[in-house]
């Protein structure tokens, strides 16, 4: 089998299945007529043949030790990956390998392999990019470590890293997991009540108007380098939020003048409309890139 590989790419439709069978040390034992159509060869030509004939030079081996520890280990993956054609020519899949255990003993594996959207081809190339440079340089092990690493420094599993590519949601952007709303709500809320309690204790000098007079302001400001900030709802989170804030110094000037509780009130019922809405717009922003 040649080396040869070309910068076309092989697409499948999404009801196709690719799958093929290999005994335990990777040699292919049964290919269905998909796997040839889209590799474009015979299936006299790869019965026989190690798997990875098809490996892409642009796959990185530390990606294809972690499935064959896993699997070997008796347990199923996910991985994408980039396969060659014949051609030269290459198509992107997601696969599912999983041993087939008979006894306890494993006696082959399976692969069943389908196609993988545009945005999962586009974020995967980089970081597959990033592990090939740290291949050329290092040991396969010292390479399989800096994939670890690489996950362990975005705070997610291999698993994890598959599930959200496989909804198109960048791993860049993991962090926002963490987010608790339920606490930046409870700040928003804190903020209100101390200044209605400084009104009531005439603290009429009460620093009101910047954001970072309450704790989810400080929040947004830490936010704002997130990429989600892109998403046009990001801004209508600031817009609710100077409002609010705004709504509170009016509440603050509307009480040093004694004004009647029914006016406070109602200036109160105005911060209750416009902190949903900045949580809406939060949660849309957000929601995106979970």
């Amino acid at each position: 089998m040649n080396n040869y590989t070309s910068g076309e790419e092989i697409f499948f439709d999404d009801h196709e299945l690719i799958v093929s069978m290999t005994d335990k040390k990777g040699y292919i034992i049964y290919a269905n007529d998909v796997f040839c159509k889209v590799a474009g060869y015979e299936h006299s030509e790869v019965i026989g043949q190690p798997h990875n004939f098809i490996r892409h030079p642009d796959m990185p081996r530390s990606v294809f030790k972690l499935l064959w520890d896993r699997v070997l280990a008796g347990k199923s993956i996910y991985a994408f990956v980039k396969n060659r054609a014949k051609n030269g020519n290459y198509y992107w899949v997601k696969a599912f390998v999983t041993p087939i255990i008979e006894n306890g003993e494993i006696v082959k594996i399976a692969s069943y392999r389908r196609p993988i959207s545009q945005f999962i081809k586009e974020e995967i190339s980089k970081v597959y990019s990033a592990l090939i440079e740290h291949e050329k340089y290092n040991k396969l092990e010292d390479s399989f470590q800096f994939f670890l690493d690489y996950l362990a420094e975005r705070g997610i599993t291999y698993d994890l890293f598959i599930d959200r590519l496989s909804m198109n949601k960048s791993i860049s952007n993991v962090g926002v997991m963490n987010i608790d709303f339920d606490q930046f709500y409870i700040d928003h809320v804190i903020f209100k009540h101390n200044i209605i309690y400084a009104a009531k204790e005439k603290k009429w000098s009460t620093e009101v108007v910047k954001p970072c007079c309450c704790r989810f302001g400080v929040s947004l400001k830490q936010l704002d380098s997130m990429p989600f900030t892109a998403h046009p709802s990001w801004g209508k989170v600031h817009q609710y939020h100077n409002e609010v804030h705004s709504l509170m110094q009016e509440y603050l000037e509307k009480a040093s003048q004694d004004a009647a509780s029914n006016v406070l009130n109602e200036i109160l019922d105005k911060v209750e409309n416009d902190t949903k809405l900045l949580f809406s717009n939060l949660h849309n922003a957000i929601d995106t890139y979970r």
